[in-house]
């Protein structure tokens, strides 16, 4: 009986031996074959009066960090870099290009730098809201679109999302109701060829003001009005100048998540599957997330006294005077194919239709401009060198 308890205790330490080396050895194998880091210049949290929100880039960041990880059993470890810790957006998305910087934020803007046809999204007043912008983003049109910008760019876009929302005037003079009344107004507006057209086209009077001296530009009568969606309305309370705000919605811009294509490329195909998915879930979550955000922004403004108004859909059919020019200025700029071509596209989403992408002009005006993105490159890379030894030199979990 006894030799029998003990040699039950010695298969019982046997076998707890053999398990513990088993979680050891499993242990092991979950350290991450890949620790990358995702790179924003958004701040985490947004402030919606008594509010505290979490910021819709963040909100991806958050969503890709927690899908990647998981669904790559750990092979994939992502560090978050938000508020500009890696850069300003120019740098993060050199810093991509290089494949230093595995995954990013980028603008439409910004991206235009390297990619011109993006600069099609400025033509205001195509999209009637936001459902339609985002069918349009989800098209086969644009998705052929991220695919050039991919071989011409380095940089693959995995989410599509709107920046903030669309933007609309706001001002103290009188209500906006139809284009008419946006005539003879001083507006602050950014200082760009589409927005200046856009202006001059609905003949306002466009000031070119920094954002950090809006508030007394308008506190002292400098600009009557401004243009901006709800949530940077509320920045620099922006709303206390204000008493009339319209809906008018004359420019939706998207804003990306996207991956260094060189890094994408040396990764397994499972493990690309995964970015893909995960990019997918970040999409979602931002989208979500501007628009539960908008909807509170509206809200506060509301109860701080701002007049708000929608136009009736006669009345925004009376912006939409500010289109052709924009459009016309932008084919002296990318070509006259690529503008008919995109708002074709857009109005065969709207009937549901899908259209093509040739994107040959795209490919034309960016290796015009590859030479000055790469001398630009230059100027970053000290920052990159700082950013790899970082990385090289950053302690494992079980090490901190």
């Amino acid at each position: 009986m006894k030799r029998t308890v003990k040699m039950i205790l010695a298969l019982a330490m046997v076998v707890a031996l053999i398990c513990s080396l088993s979680i050891t050895a499993f242990a092991d194998n979950t350290e991450p074959e890949y620790s990358i880091s995702m790179a924003s210049i958004s701040i985490e949290k947004t402030n919606i009066g008594d509010n505290t929100v979490t910021n819709f880039n963040y909100a991806g960041m958050l969503a890709f960090k927690n899908y990647v990880e998981a669904a790559s059993s750990g092979r994939i470890e992502v560090n978050l870099y938000p508020n500009a810790s890696l850069g300003n957006q120019q740098e993060i998305i050199l810093q991509m290009m290089q494949g230093v910087i595995e995954v990013g934020t980028a603008s439409d803007s910004d991206l235009s730098n390297y990619y011109p046809n993006l600069q099609l999204f400025t033509i205001p007043y195509v999209f009637s809201d936001r459902s339609e912008f985002y069918a349009f983003l989800d098209g086969e049109y644009v998705q052929a679109m991220h695919e050039e910008i991919a071989k011409t760019t380095g940089v693959r876009i995995i989410s599509a999302f709107d920046n903030g929302g669309f933007r609309n005037f706001s001002n103290n003079i009188r209500q906006i109701k139809t284009a008419d009344d946006v005539s003879g107004l001083n507006i602050r507006c950014m200082q760009s060829a589409a927005y200046l057209k856009t202006m001059e086209a609905l003949g306002a009077v466009a000031q070119g003001i920094s954002f950090s001296e809006l508030y007394s530009a308008l506190q002292t009568g400098v600009v009557d009005g401004q243009e901006n969606s709800p949530l940077v309305m509320l920045d620099n309370s922006i709303y206390e100048q204000q008493k009339y705000y319209s809906l008018d919605g004359h420019i939706v811009s998207p804003c990306y998540f996207a991956v260094s294509e060189s890094w994408y490329q040396s990764l397994p195909e499972d493990l690309q599957q995964v970015i893909i998915k995960g990019g997918k879930l970040a999409e979602t979550a931002a989208r979500g997330t501007i628009c539960a955000s908008e909807g509170m922004a509206l809200t506060f403004l509301d109860e701080k006294g701002v007049e708000i108004y929608s136009p009736t859909p006669e009345e925004k059919d009376t912006f939409k005077v500010a289109r052709e020019p924009v459009a016309e200025w932008l084919k002296g700029e990318i070509g006259d194919d690529v503008v008919e071509e995109y708002l074709a596209a857009v109005e065969a989403s709207k009937a549901g239709q899908q259209a093509s992408y040739s994107g040959d002009a795209a490919v034309a005006e960016t290796a015009q401009t590859s030479n000055t993105g790469f001398i630009v490159a230059i100027a970053v890379l000290a920052l990159a060198v700082v950013v790899l030894g970082i990385k090289a030199f950053k302690k494992k979990p079980e090490e901190a």
